[in-house]
This record gives C-alpha cells, structure tokens and sequence, in this order.
C-alpha cells in the first residue's frame, strides 16, 4: 500500500532520501524530471533545517546553558524559517548566474527539485549535540549540504563543472552569510552551527559570574 500525504507519495520520498544517504546521486536525474517531485524537495529541504535547528537547540540544553527556551523559538523555529528563506534566495542567486552570467540552460523548477533534495544531508546536523565533536559535525553537514547542492546543480544544467561551482557558491556565500548576520551576542534567529558563537559567550558570562563569587 502507498502512504500518501495531501497528494505526496511519502514512500517514493523516504526511499529518494535514503538512496542520497547512500550515495546514490542518480536520485537528481529522477527528481529533476518528476514534476511531482516539487512539493517533496520543499518539504525535505525544510525538514532537513528543522533538523540542523534542533541540533544546535539540542547541543544548548546539553551543555547546560541557561535560556534553552528561547533558543528552540529562536534558533529552531525561527532560524528554519530564515534558513530556508535564504536557501530559496540561494537557488535564485544560482539560477540566475547561470542562466543571465553564464547562459547555461536550466529549469527553474528542475532546480528547485535536485536542490530540495541535495538538502538532505544537512540533517546530519541533528547530531551536533554529541560531546566534543560537535563543532566537526555541525561543519561536516553544511559541507555536505554545499557538497550534495553542488552535484545537484549540475544534474540540471549544461554548464561546465567550473560555473557551476561559481553559480552554487555564490549563493552558498548569500545563504551563510546572512545566517550569520541573524546572530548577534545574546540571540540566534539562525539554525544549528550559527548558535555556538552565542552559546559560547553565554558560558562566558556564566563563568565570570560564578568567579565573582
């Protein structure tokens, strides 16, 4: 029997996702030409930021600093928001690098689907709770994200391995960038690896109170 959600195969879907978790990169030229595949590469994209999210919100509660609260509204919640409305800013900034900067031929709506689905590995993020590595897991799934999105982006154009390095990497550095500049010294409207700096400088503040002392 096929498990179906508001017209969503959800079967197809786990099985896509898993064969990514594979390394099965055939999984793009199946997406790319699957029109039914739109909705599904939003929804992975999103639950895969949920899922960075909750790993730095995890990774907060763990090492026991105060306010986990409004981390999880903030940084989980909100920063997926932000996090995935910057992901679509980077599929326009690449879709629009390679189509006006270098004329390569691709589908709007292709893109969206392989880069949707090229998301899914930075759920990986939900394990940077774990002591002492982290930092090396939060920055192993954003490079697998731009790693995954790169090979993605080249399933649905004609460009050259180069530009399509240039087009990807030109919104990668919008989508972190920006990211970063939502975190500021006491909040962190950005997901996962973006809430160590303020976490870091919470732990701080606590120790200098607790020395006063």
């Amino acid at each position: 029997m096929v498990s179906q959600a508001g017209g969503m195969d959800v079967n197809v879907l786990v099985r896509r996702v898993q064969r990514l978790f594979q390394l099965d990169t055939s999984v793009f030229e199946e997406v790319r030409a699957d029109k039914a595949a739109t909705v599904p590469a939003v929804v992975v994209a999103a639950v895969s930021m949920f899922l960075f999210g909750m790993g730095g919100w995890l990774w907060w509660v763990l090492a026991d600093i105060p306010e986990s609260g409004d981390v999880l509204i903030k940084s989980a919640v909100i920063g997926t928001v932000t996090g995935t409305a910057l992901w679509v800013a980077w599929m326009a900034i690449t879709y629009v690098t390679l189509t006006q900067l270098f004329r390569a031929r691709v589908d709007f709506q292709e893109l969206l689907r392989v880069m949707g689905f090229a998301a899914a590995p930075l759920s990986v993020g939900v394990l940077m709770f774990i002591p002492e590595v982290e930092f090396g897991i939060a920055l192993t799934a954003v490079a697998l994200f731009f790693g995954s999105t790169l090979l993605a982006v080249q399933s649905a154009t004609d460009a050259t391995p180069g530009r399509a390095l240039a087009a990807t990497g030109a919104g990668f550095l919008v989508w972190s960038v920006m990211l970063g500049l939502f975190v500021g010294e006491d909040n962190a409207y950005a997901p996962g690896i973006f809430v160590f700096d303020v976490g870091v400088e919470f732990l701080k503040a606590i120790g200098s109170f607790t020395s006063a002392f």
